[in-house]
């Protein structure tokens, strides 16, 4: 696992809540709307905090205009 920066763990541990409250939800018989919204964003947050820092935006498929010399 890589180093994570402040943001990147912030963002982590907030989906980290987010499952923990959907799993508290549904093992306590909440209504499927009332615990799945907080599972489901939790665990994207969980995802989203390894996505790639990358300022610029890169496009395989773009074609590479050759440099004149």
């Amino acid at each position: 696992m890589k180093k994570l920066n402040t943001r990147q763990k912030v963002v982590f541990s907030m989906g980290i809540l987010g499952v923990l409250i959907g799993v508290y939800g549904r093992f306590n018989a909440w209504e499927y709307m009332g615990y799945f919204p907080f599972f489901y964003s939790g665990s994207t947050l969980m995802w989203i905090a390894f996505l790639p820092q990358r300022k610029t935006c890169d496009n395989p498929f773009k074609r590479k205009v050759a440099q004149k010399s």
